[in-house]
């Protein structure tokens, strides 16, 4: 498979996500508020994870 995430940028994504995901989970906030950070969290640790993100590959077809 291609990476198209760099090192860095996947330790950034793998720790972001998960800090959404526990702050989703732990914040007293709106059900559909915790729903949204989980799943944002949830695809920023796999794109992390595997190094390819299908977003960044688009926007490099594009140019």
């Amino acid at each position: 498979m291609i990476r198209n995430v760099g090192i860095v940028e996947r330790w950034i994504r793998v720790m972001g996500g998960l800090i959404l995901m526990i702050l989703g989970v732990t914040l007293p906030i709106p059900f559909w508020a915790e729903e949204i950070a989980e799943t944002i969290g949830l695809l920023a640790v796999v794109s992390g994870a595997v190094g390819y993100c299908p977003v960044k590959h688009l926007n490099a077809r594009a140019r």
